[in-house]
């Protein structure tokens, strides 16, 4: 059966409702970002989370990232972070970057989410997601469309050639302007650095967190 297709931009109730539904039920669903389109379930669904795993081909060592509607969210979640690691959060989202942040406790997420005592986060600077998201209660899994090495998909068209038959809803909003992954950075203590660099440049963000 073919996904179900929610336009971003002209999303009714009923729609959104039956995104909670799916996210509630342990489904997997697509949705665009301000980089390249993602994959999400309910963080907190070990089932989701195990399908995705499955979906993605992924070895289960290597944390999946988690989006955030909001960064008042986010740093509700993150009052443990020092002044510095607030302040790079602030400065840096929302924006096309995955900031890896350290967990409070070992057990403050779920297992497929951490390593090193460390959690990949996003707040994408795309209002329409952000709004639609805003009121389902937990936040979802963060994940490029595609199978492990292969190239991320951009499109409707693309996610469907991956994944057409095991997603039930997909997001739209078109294609993606430049189908560059966002920009991984560690915030560590009182410094950080890049460890993938994608649509945001070391240059960019020495501007915003000065030189490390």
């Amino acid at each position: 059966m073919k996904p179900e297709i929610i336009h971003l931009n002209r999303f009714t109730q009923t729609e959104q409702s039956l995104l909670f539904e799916l996210l509630n039920a342990g489904e997997v669903i697509a949705y665009p970002t301000d980089t390249i389109y993602g994959l999400g379930v309910d963080i907190y669904n070990p089932a989701a989370v195990a399908k995705l795993q499955h979906l993605k081909g992924r070895e289960s060592r290597k944390p999946f990232s988690v989006l955030y509607p909001s960064v008042n969210k986010l740093l509700a979640e993150f009052d443990h972070l020092t002044q510095f690691q607030k302040m790079a959060v602030r400065r840096l989202m929302p924006g096309m970057v995955t900031l890896l942040l350290p967990v409070e406790k070992e057990h403050q997420f779920p297992a497929p989410f951490v390593s090193a005592g460390l959690i990949g986060v996003r707040v994408v600077d795309l209002p329409e997601l952000n709004r639609l998201l805003a009121i389902y209660p937990h936040p979802i899994s963060s994940t490029s469309i595609n199978l492990a090495g292969a190239k991320p998909a951009t499109s409707v068209a693309e996610i469907e050639r991956y994944f057409g038959f095991e997603i039930p809803l997909i997001i739209d909003n078109g294609n993606t302007d430049s189908g560059q992954s966002s920009t991984i950075i560690k915030i560590t203590g009182n410094t950080w650095e890049i460890i993938r660099e994608g649509a945001v440049s070391k240059t960019q963000v020495e501007e915003c967190l000065g030189s490390h």
